[in-house]
């Protein structure tokens, strides 16, 4: 008797498993789903950095996209670390600051901001960069006003070492607008094909922030010390 109970037991326990199998087939059909719903990880800084409920770009707003993209911008404009295979890799026409640029903008970073970046690298040195204060448009303007903070560690593995802060400000004419981008360099854009096989490899000179419709125009570069 024993035996039979556990039999039958068994048949219902396959038969559960295979309802569950078609309704699980049933709600979700992976064969008919053809769109990517966009969401972004939670926006926050410092210890507080870590992902949370997921948004959209609508509830993100143009506004902070915008401000966001600028100050992807930035940091791939200023930013050193010791590695010469980073500034190899933002020094070629497919890296992510040529694609967020004319190319005018592009060739001036490249004969000002990146010797200098080079010479960092090879020197061991480190700089990073944070916006200081309130990104705004003045009225009647065409440019957004960027304040920047820069910090250079001129030496490396001394974790007592202060670094040399220096400050600025940045006029950028940007052109924005929402979505995603439909080409590249005149050739169509499949924006899922390239975040399939560009995710986490940043390395290689991927980088995700390119997708959108951003571009700077025109940049002037004022040094406050």
């Amino acid at each position: 008797m024993k035996k039979l109970i556990m039999f039958f037991g068994g048949l219902f326990l396959i038969a559960l498993t295979l309802c569950m199998l078609f309704l699980a087939s049933a709600i979700y059909d992976s064969a008919r789903k053809s769109s990517v719903d966009t969401y972004f990880f939670q926006r926050n800084e410092l210890s507080e950095m870590r992902p949370g409920t997921p948004e959209t770009a609508v509830q993100i707003g143009e506004t902070a996209m915008r401000e966001m993209l600028i100050q992807k911008y930035v940091n791939e404009f200023f930013y050193a670390i010791p590695d010469a295979e980073n500034i190899a890799n933002r020094m070629r026409r497919t890296s992510a600051l040529a694609q967020m640029s004319t190319p005018d903008i592009y060739n001036l970073w490249l004969n000002t901001e990146a010797p200098l970046i080079q010479a960092l690298s090879e020197q061991k040195m480190m700089r990073m960069v944070k916006i200081d204060g309130e990104i705004y448009k003045p009225a009647g303007s065409d440019y957004w006003v960027v304040p920047y903070i820069l910090s250079t560690w001129d030496t490396s593995n001394d974790m007592d070492a202060e670094p040399i802060v220096t400050r600025g400000t940045l006029l950028m004419d940007v052109i924005y607008e929402p979505g995603i981008r439909e080409t590249i360099g005149g050739n169509t854009f499949d924006v899922g094909n390239y975040l399939k096989h560009s995710y986490n490899r940043f390395e290689y000179g991927y980088e995700p922030a390119i997708i959108f419709k951003f571009r700077v125009v025109h940049l002037e570069h004022v040094t406050n010390d």
